[in-house]
């Protein structure tokens, strides 16, 4: 089976019903890195050592990696200079932070699909979580094809991460180690964004240095974005994120959860491999109302928590969704009789 990288910090009780996901599948291999107690933070020692020895306890025959840092260098430099250490080693890797609670079904997934796209370099990850886009826009395929997808739980080859670190080669060295880094400006494939919002976004992201709101995975996606890469986003959502709340280092906001479900087997593959313009749509739509400009403002504002649950509810509501995609095709269909399309 492939090799499984699991990402790690601080959060024992979140790492130990992962890895027991993980022990499911019985990966051969296995690369734990842990990113190292903050200097500010007197409780970290203690919960960083409990993390270790809950990723000691593999207990199946496995060849284990470790990489456990003694200082804190950040979520960031955890991961991207963690995967740089994995992908230094093995030529594909499934990858699952402390807090993604994986279905069995997904290591298969994963393996099958970066078997069949290896040699496929339009492909650059494969995505656990389907982050609720709807099942009906897969008629019966098991994944469809976006720009950009999920990294709660996703996989990936060694080439297609290098070729992301030669565009974004943040060293994490030195006190200007956290500030994104590219060697060329981020230019995204006009065919790939279809909405207005999804096309604002990453432009932003592209010339923004908050490293909070756009991070090591938006970096990501704005490489995938430039060089017209692909995401397998699947019509199941297999991977749980169950780490939102007061430690999470992004997700200090609660989402929509949807517990793990099996993906059917054999699976079913799409036709093309080419871009699905209403699985994008929906991605980026979902973007705009959870990670957009509006929403970000709206969490300043609204401070107390019960508002904040009606807020998200009404947010994820079937109502607002459709309304988002009403809005969109709309403003889609003027701005392309504006350009005489």
């Amino acid at each position: 089976m492939t090799s499984v990288a699991l990402v790690g910090f601080n959060r024992p009780q979140l790492t130990r019903r992962t890895l027991e996901a993980v022990r499911a599948s019985r990966p051969e291999t296995l690369f734990l890195i842990a990113d190292g107690p903050r200097d500010d933070h007197p409780a970290d020692a203690a919960l960083c050592a409990e993390v270790r020895q809950v990723m000691d306890g593999v207990d199946w025959p496995c060849e284990v990696h470790r990489r456990y840092s003694e200082r804190n260098v950040g979520c960031e430099g955890t991961v991207e200079t963690g995967l740089d250490w994995v992908f230094s080693q093995v030529s594909e890797a499934i990858v699952l932070e402390d807090d993604c609670v994986a279905d069995p079904t997904f290591f298969e997934y994963a393996t099958q699909l970066l078997d069949r796209y290896r040699d496929d370099t339009r492909v650059w990850q494969i995505a656990g979580n389907s982050l609720l886009v709807p099942s009906r826009l897969f008629d019966s395929d098991s994944y469809r094809f976006a720009a950009w997808a999920s990294v709660w739980g996703w996989a990936t080859w060694a080439d297609r991460w290098h070729r992301h670190r030669a565009l974004f080669p943040r060293s994490h060295a030195g006190p200007d180690g956290l500030a994104p880094v590219r060697t060329a400006p981020v230019v995204p494939r006009e065919d790939l964004l279809v909405t207005r919002g999804g096309r604002r976004h990453f432009a932003e992201a592209a010339t923004s240095g908050d490293v909070v709101r756009h991070g090591w995975d938006k970096q990501w996606w704005l490489s995938m974005l430039h060089e017209g890469g692909l995401a397998a986003t699947p019509a199941v959502n297999m991977v749980e994120n169950i780490g939102f709340g007061a430690g999470a280092t992004h997700g200090v906001y609660e989402h929509r959860l949807e517990p793990p479900a099996p993906m059917a087997m054999p699976l079913r593959h799409p036709q093309r491999v080419a871009l699905d313009v209403e699985v994008e749509r929906e991605l980026e739509l979902l973007l705009s109302r959870v990670g957009g400009g509006m929403a970000q403002r709206a969490r300043g504002i609204v401070t107390n928590p019960q508002l904040r649950r009606i807020g998200r509810s009404a947010l994820h509501s079937r109502a607002a969704a459709t309304a988002s995609r009403v809005i969109s095709r709309l403003t889609d269909r003027r701005t392309g009789a504006a350009r005489g399309r």
